[in-house]
Parts: C-alpha cells; structure tokens; sequence
C-alpha cells in the first residue's frame, strides 16, 4: 500500500533498502496523451528489467496510479527494494516522466521539479490565533488539540487587560471603571505568543516544522522579536487574514513562497549571499551536522551528473539531510557559474 508523504518527511525516513526507484510522473499529460503513455509504460518495462520479477507490486502501483485520473499536475514515487515500501509525493509539475535507480533515493532528480516544500501556518492576532497547513499549495486548518486560540484560554486568571468593570442592581448596570490599558494588553499579547511558542516546541507531531507567520507587521514583529527555537520560514505573509478562507490564504502564502523562490536564484547566490557563502564540500558537511545552515544551493542534476557521479551521490546525501532538518534547498538550473554546491 504506497503513502502519501511530503518531501520533508521523506528525508526523515530511515535509509531504504537499496535499490531505490525514484519515478516522476506527468499525471496530466498521461490522462490524454497516448505518446505519454507508451513512453511511460516503456520505461516501466525497463525498470523490471533492471529489478527483476519481484517489482511487480510497483509496477502495478504505478500502473493504477496512472488510471485513476488524479486531480495532480504530477506525482513522484519512490520505491525501495522489490517496492516494499512505495511512497508518493503529489507535484504542482512533472516537466517529463524521467526515473532513476540508486542505492538511495534521488533528491536531486525529484527537486528537478517543482518541490512543493509543506509549511505550518500561524495566523497571528492580538488576542487570538489559528493554525493552518500547506501542502502542495493546497491551505487547510489545522486542528490541534489543546491549542490555545484565544489569550484568554492560554492565560485564563492570569490575564492582565480586561473589560468594563460593572455590577447590576434592579435591572440597572453599574460601571465602575476600566481595567484595561494599552500596556496591560501589550504585556497580555506578549505572554501570549511566548505560550504559543511553548506550546509548539513541546508538541511531537509539531516541533520540527518551519513556520510562515500571517498578520498585521507589529504582530508578526513581537513575535519574530521573542521567537526562541521555533523554525520561521524566511517570508511571511504581512497582513491580517483573520476573514480570509483557506483559499484566500492559500493564494497569499503561494505568492509569497514565489516571490522568496526568485530572490534565492542563481543572482542572489553571485550578488545577495557573495561574501557569505561557503563552497568547500567538507566545510558544508560540517556546517549540516551542526545544524547551521539557512539555505543549500545546488546545481541542476544534469551539470552535477556530468561532472562526477561520486559528487552526485554526495550532494543527494546532502540534500537529504538539509531538507531533514527543514532547511531550505534550491536547485539552480542552467546557470554554470553558480558552483555545484553553495550553502549560507
């Protein structure tokens, strides 16, 4: 039974048992293109080949994926030894069908792609807070038990600001005074977010994530401003979305992961990140078992390919554990200048 999964999560799994399929498919063009599916069906024929007879599970996987005519532009999926374990990951794009055969699974050849990298969303208010996910551009709510969506849940009689003080006598409401002030209310919203983080880092299913924040600047500011251990995207979406519907978001957060794609490109290596990057192989390695690298930069497949098939497997094994630890990876295509592997 194949599982859907996100590429992050894929990188997280234990190394699978060699030899590992990694097969992009064009689910779009397949549904009408009869060229398509002939060269599809050819390449399966060459992968059997290549196994053997015991990769027939796959081989039928694959073939039923490709007749269920999934709402998906495209859609990889890895196998590992005799298709024991098949997994899928849903693509904005599949440019051509194309597969490889490792002892582990290609990254480079599945971030060739469209890498359709998953976030948790937080839609931070003053007083008030949800959660969303996005996968493969789609934005759903996230519900997670015990989040607290409201100060007053995260703070309870510990909150600080307040409402109009009153009594009532004989039907007549009395006011006595206000307790809330803008600095009362300041240190509540405060309080609150360091509760929300709390909360996230001590969740399992949670902690690891990288985070986009959406919500008015100076909410998105304190929270930046106090973060301590939680993992935030670099980008966020700079506005309230407290009346938007998923959709809404969803269109929000995708221009924004567009707009951060085009600042990482081959001239953000050369001009933005010039006097920070680090190029040497062994220095990367070390700063990825450290955990401190921001973003990995690597060459197209076809340039590092050419170049050394040990570096290939080198620079895969790197980005493997890059995206394990949610750092951002960004394959630069078709630009020879940018060297075949950069990290800031």
């Amino acid at each position: 039974m194949a599982t859907i999964i996100s590429v992050s999560d894929l990188a997280k799994l234990p190394d699978l048992q060699a030899p590992v399929i990694t097969l992009n498919l064009n689910l779009r063009k397949l549904s009408f293109d009869q060229s398509e599916q002939l060269r599809v069906k050819n390449m399966l024929k060459k992968i059997q080949k290549e196994i053997g007879a015991g990769i027939e599970p796959f081989i039928s996987d694959v073939n039923d994926l490709t007749r269920e005519q999934l709402p998906y532009e495209g859609m990889t999926v890895i196998a590992d030894h005799l298709g024991k374990n098949v997994y899928h990951l849903i693509r904005t794009s599949v440019g051509e069908a194309d597969y490889r055969i490792e002892n582990a699974i290609d990254f480079l050849l599945l971030l060739s792609e469209a890498p359709n990298m998953d976030y948790t969303l937080i839609e931070l208010n003053r007083d008030n807070s949800k959660l969303y996910k996005l996968a493969n551009k789609r934005v759903t709510a996230l519900e997670v038990k015990d989040y607290p969506t409201t100060v007053k849940e995260a703070l309870g009689d510990e909150l600080r600001g307040g409402e109009l003080n009153f009594s009532a006598r004989g039907g007549n409401a009395q006011y006595h005074g206000h307790n809330e002030t803008t600095q009362e209310k300041k240190i509540d919203q405060e309080r609150y977010y360091r509760v929300l983080m709390d909360f996230l880092k001590n969740n399992q299913e949670l902690s690891e994530h990288q985070f986009v924040l959406m919500g008015l600047s100076q909410n998105i500011n304190l929270f930046k401003k106090i973060n301590n251990g939680l993992h935030l995207a670099n980008f966020e979406v700079d506005q309230s979305v407290q009346n938007d519907t998923p959709t809404e978001i969803a269109t929000l957060v995708n221009t924004a992961i567009e707009t951060s794609n085009r600042q990482n490109t081959a001239e953000a290596i050369t001009k933005t990140f010039k006097d920070q990057l680090f190029t040497d192989f062994k220095n990367i390695e070390n700063l990825l078992n450290s955990k401190d690298i921001r973003h990995l930069f690597v060459a197209s497949r076809n340039e590092i390919k050419a170049a050394d098939p040990k570096i290939y497997t080198e620079i895969n094994q790197m980005i493997k554990q890059a995206l394990a630890q949610d750092t951002s990876v960004t394959v630069v295509n078709d630009d020879p200048s940018v060297p075949l592997v950069s990290a800031v």
